[in-house]
């Protein structure tokens, strides 16, 4: 998996964070989940703007990873 496509993962990651924000009502009672959501939005906000910084820098990594199988 190279950089870019991690990046293309993280906006669509980014995407559903942002639909799951907006589509929670703005109630008193949903303030601690619009908190963690916007916290998580924010977190991955700054991965994904340094990983676009590290593409722009002229790196084309491929990252190596195992594909875990779990038994039940």
């Amino acid at each position: 998996m190279t950089l870019k496509e991690i990046i293309i993962e993280l906006e669509i990651i980014e995407g559903q964070l942002d639909d799951a924000f907006y589509q929670l009502p703005e109630y008193d009672a949903n303030q601690d989940s619009r908190s963690s959501l916007d916290s998580g939005r924010s977190d991955l906000y700054v991965l994904k703007d340094n990983l676009e910084r590290v593409v722009l820098n002229g790196a084309e990594v491929t990252v190596p990873y195992e594909d875990v199988k779990t038994e039940a």
